[in-house]
C-alpha cells in the first residue's frame, strides 16, 4: 500500500496541479475515479495487459468511458501508460481526491459501525468532530458486523476505537498476560 502511494503521489499532485489550473477539478475527480473503478475490473485489466493492444487502442478505449473526453485527461492516461503506472490509478484517484479536500479544508472522518447510523447520529458526531479538529468534517460510513457495537473513527491519521470487538480483544490480552 505504501508503494503504490509513493508512486502514486507524483501523478496525482501534476494531475491536481493541472485540474486547479483550469478549474476542473470536479471533472478531472469524476474521470479518475471512473477509471478507477474500471481498472479494477479484471476484463480491463486483461485488455491493459495484452501485447496483442497497442498503447493507443488502450488510450482510446479508456478515454471512451469518460464523460468528459478532455484532452488533458487523455494526455495523463498516456503519460501514465508509458511509465507503467496506469494501475496505480485507484491510489492515484485518492489522493486527488485528498488534496481537493484540503484545498476547502474539508477532512474525512471514516466512521465504522456494527449498525447503520441515523442522520441524526451523523450530525452530532460531525459537529464533534468539526469543533475538535477546526475543519469541516466530510463523514464516511461503513458498516462493519464484526464491531459487534459500538464505534471506530479514524480522522486524520487517527483511530479512536469504542467498539464492543476491541474491548473484546483488550480484555483477552489482559487475561493471557497474566
Amino acid at each position: 500500500m505504501t508503494d503504490a502511494i509513493t508512486y502514486a503521489r507524483p501523478y496525482a499532485e501534476a494531475a491536481h496541479k493541472i485540474a486547479s489550473e483550469s478549474s476542473k477539478t470536479d471533472m478531472w475527480m469524476l474521470d479518475l475515479f471512473t477509471l478507477s473503478a474500471a481498472i479494477s475490473d479484471s476484463k480491463v485489466k486483461a485488455i491493459l495487459a495484452s501485447p496483442k493492444v497497442d498503447d493507443s487502442q488502450k488510450i482510446d478505449f479508456l478515454h471512451s468511458l469518460l464523460s468528459s473526453k478532455s484532452k488533458d485527461v487523455k494526455q495523463f492516461l498516456e503519460i501514465l501508460l508509458e511509465n507503467k503506472k496506469i494501475y496505480f490509478l485507484d491510489s492515484i484517484a485518492e489522493l486527488f481526491r485528498e488534496m481537493v479536500l484540503a484545498d476547502d479544508e474539508i477532512l474525512v472522518a471514516t466512521i465504522e459501525t456494527a449498525y447503520e447510523l441515523s442522520s441524526e447520529q451523523k450530525s452530532q458526531l460531525s459537529a464533534k468532530l468539526e469543533k475538535e479538529h477546526n475543519r469541516k468534517i466530510m463523514i464516511e460510513e461503513s458498516v462493519n458486523k464484526a464491531l459487534i457495537a459500538g464505534i471506530k473513527i479514524h480522522v486524520n491519521n487517527q483511530v479512536i476505537d469504542h467498539s464492543i470487538r476491541f474491548k473484546i480483544n483488550t480484555m483477552r490480552e489482559q487475561i493471557t498476560d497474566r
